[in-house]
């Protein structure tokens, strides 16, 4: 049953990974939004949180898998 509870969070780590990957290009592709307002300090800030989410969850889904190798 071990297993199969950690293939269903391997299942939403996956589609996490998937959301924060969309984000993260989709906040590069919105920076005029940002340089209109003059909020560029945001939008670097937001870019980094994003990208420490994405390295966040591809650590956690590689502990996952690890765990089902065993």
């Amino acid at each position: 049953m071990k297993r199969r509870e950690l293939i269903e969070q391997l299942d939403q780590v996956q589609w996490n990974i998937e959301q924060v990957d969309k984000q993260v290009n989709q906040k590069l592709e919105d920076n005029t939004w940002y340089c209109i307002f003059g909020t560029t300090a945001k939008w670097e800030h937001d870019i980094e949180i994003r990208t420490k989410a994405l390295a966040y969850w591809k650590r956690r889904f590689n502990r996952i898998i690890n765990e089902l190798k065993y």
